[in-house]
């Protein structure tokens, strides 16, 4: 009658740290915010915490977010500069696709496309040039269909 009722043991909680992903498409999420710049998953990238001092070769596609300083070079590759990249360099390549910011001359031996957030101070040569509005570009221009 006066019996205290016994506590049903309680389960510790178990720490976050040590805790299972609830299913694999969790996992992935992660995956895809951190490439979420990328377009193609052969496409070379550089992530915007990185800083390149030198020389850059690639063929195929090629994909920089972050801070380059020096030489853009690829005889048959498309270069995509991404918005949040600064390059001080020369780029000479088939193809580049122009988002953020670069000072330095760009030599293409196809198209260069300059994105709405584009800043180019430097001199540019393609084949053919698609200018969105919004661009800033300071230099000389040569196309050559």
């Amino acid at each position: 009658m006066f019996r205290k009722k016994k506590d049903k043991k309680s389960v510790p909680s178990v720490p976050k740290s040590l805790e299972v992903p609830k299913s694999s498409d969790d996992n992935h999420r992660g995956l895809r915010e951190e490439n979420k710049f990328r377009k193609d998953a052969n496409m070379a990238y550089q992530t915007p915490d990185c800083k390149i001092t030198g020389t850059i070769r690639f063929n195929g596609p090629m994909r920089i977010d972050g801070k380059v300083e020096g030489k853009i070079t690829s005889d048959t590759g498309e270069l995509v500069i991404g918005e949040t990249c600064t390059a001080n360099a020369t780029i000479n390549t088939k193809s580049a696709t122009i988002e953020g910011k670069v000072e330095g001359n760009i030599t293409a031996t196809d198209q260069v496309v300059l994105k709405k957030k584009a800043h180019l101070i430097g001199d540019l040569q393609a084949k053919t040039l698609v200018v969105e509005e919004g661009v800033v570009f300071a230099g000389r221009c040569n196309v050559k269909p």
